[in-house]
């Protein structure tokens, strides 16, 4: 774990609610001198201060008034990260994790409640004051929030100041939700990422990259039918995906039989499995209609994937950045689609394997494999890079990469909402626990609480 400026704040009932006492060390630290008159911040809240600055107080301690703690809600004895910047000294970061909520107290944001509270607790630990909120329970005339936090009591209700950094972790984007988001962003708050890339905004900008382009699938925009039909002559195969699709949900493959006007298509229809034929395009239209709605679809090529027991496999790549504000591979690992399955995706039933385990499993010549692991390495950093350099700041990623049966690797999509859980199910407990603490890391360097300090 890396080590900030950390310090504990005192209440001091003696203390003049105008006032903030603080060591000199801490002081010289900070840059601030005797009577400076400055701004305190938790979040977006602040309140105007005068310094008190002397020896009588220890390096980590700073004296606050019970209310200014009550009117930053913060709480007394607690440890919390602290900056300095033109507007002021800034305690924290306040990291709120943006998140769709449910009425069931035990399990308060669905399926990803267990995931929040290990960052809410690793991030407390770090210093920061971290909840958990959806975006009706924000409340812009006072800057706060009525959220959720978690410790050795369970989930506990409170009221936090808005934050410095949001990490948005809810599933989809309602034109309320943008709405929210935009007017936090007009506060000051940084969001770790944006709100949505759809698959054709990533195929058009990877296609344009000098050496990205050769890993990408053969893709278009599913305007028509006729499309599918052309893709399917040239490569026999091909999977029609939502365009801003996750979790592999809505996907459709097609398989033409050879010579034939015949159809063969499989998709995901309420957890059950939906295989048919078609007699021609137009019938196979006709077929996936009602299926496909008024979602914008992309058609792709099939890919010739590895398989482990007859289950198609891919390779999920967690990037992140840290404190650094960098790229870094967090872990990464194969997922094994369920029996029957059209995709890889663990939420439908698929299983995991490390990444050496199936490379070495099909390919004997260890210069080809050391060479497929490099390229994955590669493939998941730059496509990052080139995402981020053409849409908007992002701090993490799920990159999927295919490998086919010759080991050439395919780009096939990136997520801005990426699981974990594969890295658990593959024994790999310190992976998970640094794809917790990464974006915790990272809203520090957002916020500018980055700064290191050696203890």
């Amino acid at each position: 774990m890396q080590k900030f400026c950390a310090v504990i704040a005192h209440r001091n009932p003696l203390l003049n609610r105008g006032t903030l006492r603080m060591g000199t060390e801490m002081g010289e630290a900070l840059g601030l001198q005797e009577g400076d008159k400055i701004s305190l911040y938790a979040g977006r809240l602040s309140t105007p201060l005068k310094l008190c600055i002397g020896p009588q107080i220890s390096g980590k301690n700073v004296n606050i008034s019970l209310d200014v703690l009550k009117q930053l809600h913060l709480s007394a004895s607690s440890k919390y990260g602290i900056c300095k910047n033109n507007e002021g000294i800034h305690l924290g970061p306040v990291f709120g994790i943006m998140v769709d909520s449910s009425s069931d107290i035990n399990r308060p944001f669905r399926d990803q409640s267990s995931f929040i509270s290990h960052l809410i607790e690793s991030g407390t630990a770090m210093g920061q004051i971290c909840f958990a909120f959806s975006t009706d329970s924000v409340n812009f005339s006072r800057k706060i929030i009525y959220g959720y936090t978690y410790g050795k009591g369970g989930w506990k209700r409170g009221i936090f100041p808005i934050p410095d950094v949001v990490y948005p972790r809810e599933a989809g984007y309602s034109k309320p939700k943008l709405r929210i988001r935009r007017k936090m962003q007009s506060l000051g708050c940084k969001f770790i990422n944006p709100t949505i890339i759809g698959k054709w905004e990533n195929h058009k900008i990877l296609s344009q990259h000098p050496t990205l382009s050769s890993y990408l699938p053969e893709t278009c925009l599913a305007t028509s039918f006729h499309q599918v039909g052309r893709m399917l002559k040239k490569y026999g195969g091909v999977y029609l995906k939502p365009i801003t699709g996750s979790r592999g949900r809505n996907i459709i493959r097609v398989l033409k039989r050879k010579n034939l006007n015949l159809y063969d298509y499989q998709y995901q229809a309420s957890s059950q499995p939906r295989i048919g034929t078609s007699n021609g395009i137009n019938g196979l239209r006709h077929r996936l209609e009602r299926f496909m709605g008024k979602r914008g679809y992309i058609v792709q090529q099939q890919i010739n994937l590895l398989r482990v027991d007859g289950n198609i496999v891919d390779v999920r790549i967690l990037v992140q950045k840290d404190h650094t504000g960098h790229w870094l591979i967090t872990g990464k690992a194969c997922r094994i689609g369920s029996r029957g399955s059209i995709t890889s995706n663990i939420s439908s039933g698929g299983r995991a394997c490390k990444v050496e385990t199936v490379v070495s499993g099909h390919f004997s010549d260890p210069i080809q494999r050391e060479r497929i692991l490099t390229d994955i390495d590669y493939l998941a950093l730059e496509s990052a890079q080139a995402l981020e350099a053409n849409t908007s700041s992002m701090g993490e990623l799920g990159i999927d990469i295919g490998i086919d049966k010759n080991g050439k690797l395919w780009f096939i999509e990136a997520n801005l909402r990426p699981a974990r859980r594969v890295f658990t199910l593959i024994g790999e407990p310190d992976i998970r626990l640094n794809s917790v603490e990464r974006p915790l890391l990272y809203a520090r360097y957002l916020a500018g609480f980055s700064q290191e300090r050696q203890d």
